[in-house]
């Protein structure tokens, strides 16, 4: 499908803010106008990402939601899933996105799902 993310993404109220989102992911003003189909793998998993999050769903289910990204790329998302306005159940090793994303912290034991912190 050739969408441009604005197109997949966006009415036009909203184009200010997921600009700015998308300059901070380091997007170009170029590539922002780019159908979807024609961007990397790691561009398009931002722009899932970025989706997402404002989808306007309330729970959000992520596997290791920093792994894929580039450390100029971690703040951002970091700064987007915590400022989600819903839950994320979320599973990770990412000291960083743990210290500042996640409000409760279980670890999983022989024994089950440990409560170890906040």
């Amino acid at each position: 499908m050739r969408f441009s993310i604005y197109r997949k993404l966006a009415k036009k109220e909203e184009q200010t803010r997921l600009r700015t989102y998308l300059g901070a992911l380091k997007f170009t003003e170029d590539e922002m106008l780019h159908p979807l189909d024609e961007l990397s793998g790691g561009q398009r998993a931002k722009v899932l990402l970025l989706k997402l999050s404002l989808s306007g769903a309330n729970v959000l289910i992520l596997d290791e939601p920093t792994r894929n990204f580039s450390p100029l790329s971690g703040p951002v998302i970091r700064t987007i899933l915590r400022e989600f306005p819903g839950a994320i159940i979320s599973v990770s090793h990412d000291r960083k996105y743990i210290g500042e994303v996640c409000t409760k912290i279980y670890e999983l034991t022989a024994d089950g799902l440990k409560a170890v912190g906040r």
